[in-house]
């Protein structure tokens, strides 16, 4: 008797888990189902904001600068992700680029320009660095304030537009900004955590808008993604 009823106990035991992760799943299931209906209402609000007008992406929807409320910093949302983009190091490529900027080191130092040889060396050292280095964890948050980034807080007013970006398989979440330094956030973002980030910047920010990338800016940033593709 103390056997079966130790056996009906585990099953009874196994059906409540059972049921704990349906339930789990179904929960996570309807939470993502309103999140990708709010970004799609969020995305043609945007739309909508752009046909008004707003085409070169380098206005804020808000002017936080005539708003002198005080805003409490509560905490929105809150992810991690790399520093940066790993960077893939192959020796032969390096050796080939050591070699080339070694014999113009040689040349500056024949002309007698030893600051672009002490800065082609830092170079040298920085992309060695990258290469050979794996990116740490750093910890983003969204407030009702603005971004915190590296334990630094950059307020709504500071911030012109967003947009989001694809690398090497990486999204990248750039905010211009009205500062000259840094004139630009770049973050690293989790897939899944897009639509959550765009929902919550949407509302401060305009979606920039981006016709045409250069060459330069496929290589910094990556693969512009447009309002459409979110």
């Amino acid at each position: 008797m103390a056997k079966k009823s130790t056996s009906k106990k585990k099953k009874n035991s196994e059906i409540e888990d059972l049921g704990a992760i349906l339930s789990g799943e179904m929960e996570l299931r309807e939470k993502k189902s309103k999140i990708l209906k709010e970004k799609k209402k969020a995305v043609e609000e945007q739309k909508k904001k752009i046909r008004e007008g707003i085409r070169d992406g380098n206005l804020k929807i808000k002017d936080f600068k005539k708003n002198k409320d005080v805003v409490q910093k509560i905490k929105l949302f809150e992810w991690e992700a790399p520093i940066r983009v790993p960077f893939e190091f192959e020796k032969k490529n390096f050796l080939v680029v050591v070699a080339i900027c070694l014999v113009f080191i040689l040349y500056l130092a024949v002309l007698g320009h030893y600051l672009l040889m002490f800065a082609i060396i830092s170079f040298l050292f920085l992309v060695y660095v990258a290469g050979t280095t794996k990116p740490v964890d750093v910890k983003h948050v969204i407030t009702a304030r603005g971004i915190e980034t590296m334990d630094v807080l950059y307020e709504w007013y500071v911030m012109e537009n967003f947009f989001f970006s694809k690398k090497k398989g990486q999204y990248m979440l750039i905010v211009d900004t009205n500062l000259r330094m840094p004139s630009r956030l770049i973050l690293l973002v989790n897939k899944d955590d897009l639509p959550t980030v765009f929902l919550l910047l949407q509302d401060q920010l305009l979606y920039k808008d981006i016709k045409k990338q250069n060459k330069l800016e496929m290589l910094s940033i990556g693969e512009y993604i447009p309002l459409e593709k979110i």
